[in-house]
């Protein structure tokens, strides 16, 4: 085995990060930093005697014994790490170039055991994986971590200071009415309100006192917004539609918890939601016998994807629920990551809600699946239309989870025209794996091996030697390490993208959906406006490049001024001010967001590999 297959024996796992350590004077200490943020994200491999240079990974003299046993001593130390979840396999030596090196592979911890955190205190010792590196916690995070530890859920807790006098009586009659609809012998229909409440799971008691009150998830599913903000100040829903796929127009429907007109509650907004979501759906319908079928089973996945995203939401978490349909996607965004692993949502058949009363009072009206089925469901019906498939997705810094389901063919004639003009007569010579993976990059601005693992029928290693031939080709750009890496189009597709308001915010060139046959022939229109772009934004830097040392309101004045021009990166800008990244970012990127001087490009996606800034006033005056 060489260098060059070094990444070819990483087939643990489906999305682990990859940590490379020289180790070359013993055990490294910031290893149980890696330990800790891998074991509380979604897992790695740690490869000790290794050192990385760029993309390119070289194995260096080590004694490989000697750390294995450094490395089970620390683990097993209470007084280095809370827990160890590693088993003997975990950790083997193998040989590369005649060097032995040393493979450690952490799994993601189960949410019984996380935190795992250095030393005594969780809150100054836990550590977490970003697109960025390895980063401590914040307390809030490590609380949140601590909350999801207990097998007692989140909606279950009585409150008793709550009571049917903050409930909306209109939504809990809705409900009675659908549940009676459909279920018209059950039994419970005949109770009286609280015993209908307490069997459903809305009203609670506790046993010690005997004490009566709404529980958590009672007063989320019925309650008044008002109620629900006083114990939950963060509680916010959303629901954004914008019907032009123009980047930067404004929202032409807009739903949100707080605005005074309605409720505010979860049952009344799943059913404000639905209906728009589903309103236009272009689906052909269906015959039942005699009788055309309406719902479909795209309907049903919209249906799963809502419910899913109300139940499983962390409602102590920040930013709260925002659902977002667009003219080719929808999306699905609540606070709180999976409670099991990615790839065990991904699969389907195990579920783990953090609200499963909340789950259990939709499925009692006839909406939701089993628990375990949903993404399934979703995935089938998508497959079915022949849609790319759904994209499911955590963030960290908060914890978010991302569902997006896009309405596009695998293979959108505009993306594979797109290609075509840019590589010209190098494109017949692309096989068919390679077009699905530019085209998916294309369509979503950057590709994984996750994620080509739900697009194909691929394994892992097979879809790596697939997208290192695309990096060697010069067609993608790898961003990050190991099958964490994401995988944007190189510049030569960004150059002819120019002008395009699918990359561009402030461009007045032709929409991408219209352009793709001609886009051979504009070539050269597109150039003339990258030079112009290039120049003005030189000129702007021109004193920053010049001088060391300058007064932070000129470094804010040009940093606004460039970004009004178009959506820049930290690395355009580190470039154009002939500054450093790092503290570029720290004292001037960070500070003005905050300001709300700038925006960035991907707000929902803040590690996002394209990322990019622009002048707030650019994207208000869009709106």
């Amino acid at each position: 085995m060489d260098a060059k297959d070094l990444l070819r024996i990483i087939e643990d796992g489906e999305n682990a990060e990859l940590e490379c350590k020289a180790a070359k004077g013993g055990l490294p200490k910031d290893v149980w930093e890696t330990y800790s943020a891998f074991a509380n994200t979604n897992g790695g491999i740690i490869l000790l005697g290794v050192e990385q240079k760029g993309q390119e990974f070289f194995p260096v003299d080590v004694d490989a014994k000697k750390l294995v046993k450094d490395f089970w001593d620390g683990i097993n130390n209470p007084q280095r790490i809370s827990k160890n979840i590693l088993v003997d396999r975990n950790v083997e030596i193998i040989e590369v170039d005649g060097k032995e090196i040393v493979k450690i592979y952490v799994p993601r911890a189960s949410r019984e055991d996380k935190p795992i955190y250095i030393g005594h205190n969780p809150f100054t010792g836990t550590y977490r994986r970003n697109y960025e590196g390895d980063y401590k916690c914040t307390k809030e995070e490590v609380q949140r971590m601590i909350a999801d530890q207990s097998p007692i859920p989140q909606d279950s807790k009585v409150l008793p200071n709550y009571g049917l006098n903050d409930l909306n009586m209109e939504s809990v009659r809705s409900y009675r009415n659908r549940f009676s609809s459909l279920k018209p012998d059950h039994p419970w229909n005949g109770l009286e309100l609280k015993d209908f409440l307490y069997k459903i799971g809305a009203l609670g008691r506790l046993r010690e006192t005997n004490e009566e009150g709404l529980t958590l998830a009672g007063l989320l599913m019925f309650g008044e917004e008002r109620s629900i903000t006083e114990y939950l100040p963060q509680y916010f829903l959303e629901y954004r539609e914008k019907s032009s796929d123009v980047p930067g127009e404004r929202w032409t429907d807009r739903i949100i918890s707080s605005d005074g007109t309605w409720s505010g509650n979860l049952y009344d907004f799943y059913f404000k939601v639905i209906r728009r979501l589903t309103d236009d759906l272009n689906i052909p319908f269906q015959m039942e016998g005699l009788f055309r079928k309406d719902d479909t089973r795209v309907h049903a996945a919209l249906r799963e994807a809502l419910v899913n995203t109300l139940a499983h939401a962390d409602y102590y978490g920040q930013r709260g629920i925002v659902i977002e349909k667009e003219k080719m996607l929808f999306r699905f965004s609540n606070p709180g990551v999976l409670r099991i692993p990615l790839q065990q949502a991904l699969k389907g058949g195990i579920s783990d809600p953090r609200n499963p009363t909340i789950f259990k009072m939709f499925m009692l009206i006839g909406l939701g699946e089993r628990a375990g089925s949903g993404i399934e469901n979703i995935h089938l019906a998508w497959k079915e239309q022949h849609w790319t498939a759904p994209e499911l997705i955590e963030e960290f810094q908060p914890d978010r989870t991302i569902l997006t389901l896009r309405t596009t063919s695998l293979l959108p004639q505009e993306s594979v025209d797109f290609l075509k003009a840019v590589l010209g007569k190098h494109y017949k010579f692309l096989t068919n794996d390679e077009v699905l993976i530019l085209v998916t990059a294309h369509q979503e601005n950057y590709v994984t091996n996750t994620r080509l693992q739900s697009l194909t029928d691929k394994k892992s290693d097979e879809i790596s030697k697939l997208l290192s031939g695309l990096v060697e080709k010069g067609y993608l750009e790898p961003n990050g390490q190991g099958r964490g890496t994401k995988y944007t189009l190189t510049e030569m597709f960004h150059q002819k993208s120019i002008g395009n308001s699918r990359y561009n915010r402030i461009s007045s060139g032709p929409n991408v959906n219209n352009s793709g046959p001609n886009a051979a022939n504009s070539g050269p229109n597109e150039n003339e406006q990258t030079k112009d772009h290039e120049k003005v934004l030189l000129d702007i830097s021109e004193l920053a490049r010049k001088k060391k040392r300058l007064n932070p309101s000129e470094m804010d004045e040009i940093i606004l001024n460039l970004c009004a021009i178009k959506p820049l990166t930290l690395k355009e800008l580190s470039q154009l001010l002939n500054r450093q990244m790092d503290p570029l970012r720290k004292k001037y990127i960070s500070r003005l967001l905050k300001e709300g001087k700038l925006e960035p490009l991907y707000p929902e996606q803040i590690n996002h590999p394209k990322q990019a800034y622009m002048t707030r006033s650019l994207f208000t005056n869009q709106h």
